[in-house]
């Protein structure tokens, strides 16, 4: 994207050849009297160039360029304000315009979307409008449109069969109008509407699915005799079985080991602890979508000891 705006912009400003230089001699662009380091200078040919990678209403002003040595100095001025620029963001929309992808169509896991690629886009500059069987679509609850600096799109969602049909779209910059087109209809509908439902499958498994989703620590120091609390929060729908494990074999809760279910938090409570506590735990959860496992590594030091984690 960079390098087209350079390119295109560098259409517009000022490119100027220096004669008669010496190798002392210096070239230097200034914006609004201060110097422009982004202006280029090659000794070689001469030749020099103004180039600025993302043009916006931020660097409109005057430029000037200045030569000088021990013989004096000499400038030139870019008046690149109003008119000025304006005539190279509409030139912009054009070339944006004419660099305009063919239409593709792509399920995503809410509908179907209609896409088109472009090398530059301005909303001030350039327009776009959809069609589909030759009536202008409107964003509405369903129906979305929109455009990015590079992107220009359509989103239909929840994608039904009064969906199918000839999409048209429509990119006007300045006098320069740009159409293009895709069938949303046939095997192009029946492999979007598919590729649909199956992100939306995928979306549904991990939304639902079962997952520790904070509140462990990953390590846990504590002194012998103490009592340690350990609490996380799960979800999952539907909600999902809860297990404990100590170096991966099932906690049994008697004794000195409980665990409280509130809802989705978690908690387990030792109490007395004592060396043998030591070790990895994890809290294990799982329903119809899926399971996971919720990590923590338990260190138990004696009275008199320096705390220090259990390497495991």
């Amino acid at each position: 994207m960079e390098g087209f705006l350079e390119e295109v912009i560098q259409l517009f400003t000022k490119k100027n050849k220096v004669t008669n230089t010496k190798k002392e001699t210096r070239f230097q662009w200034f914006f609004q009297k201060r110097e422009f380091p982004a202006g280029q200078y090659d000794p070689q040919t001469g030749a020099g160039l103004l180039c600025i990678k993302e043009l916006s209403k931020e660097d409109q002003g005057i430029y000037r360029a200045e030569v000088s040595d021990d013989r004096g100095e000499d400038d030139t001025i870019l008046d690149l304000r109003d008119e000025a620029l304006d005539a190279i963001f509409t030139e912009l929309g054009r070339i944006g315009a004419l660099s305009a992808t063919p239409l593709k169509i792509q399920g995503t896991e809410e509908g179907i979307r209609l896409f088109s690629k472009v090398k530059y886009y301005n909303v001030k500059y350039m327009k776009t409008t959809w069609f589909h069987k030759e009536k202008r679509l409107e964003s509405g609850d369903r129906v979305r449109a929109g455009t990015t600096l590079d992107e220009i799109w359509l989103h239909i969602l929840d994608p039904k069969d009064s969906d199918k049909g000839k999409y048209i779209l429509e990119i006007t910059a300045g006098k320069e109008v740009r159409q293009l087109s895709a069938d949303l209809s046939g095997q192009a509908f029946e492999d979007a509407m598919a590729e649909h439902q199956r992100l939306k499958a995928l979306a549904i498994i991990e939304k639902n699915r079962a997952k520790v989703v904070r509140g462990l620590p990953d390590v846990a120091t504590i002194m012998e005799d103490k009592t340690l609390c350990l609490t996380c929060v799960v979800s999952g729908d539907p909600a999902p079985e809860i297990y404990w494990l100590k170096n991966d074999q099932p906690v049994t809760f008697l004794d000195r080991y409980h665990m409280d279910v509130k809802g989705m938090e978690v908690t387990i409570t030792i109490e007395r602890v004592n060396s043998e506590d030591s070790g990895r735990y994890g809290v294990f959860v799982k329903n119809k979508y899926g399971s996971e496992t919720g990590q923590v590594t338990i260190s138990v030091f004696k009275h008199g000891e320096e705390e220090k984690v259990l390497q495991m």
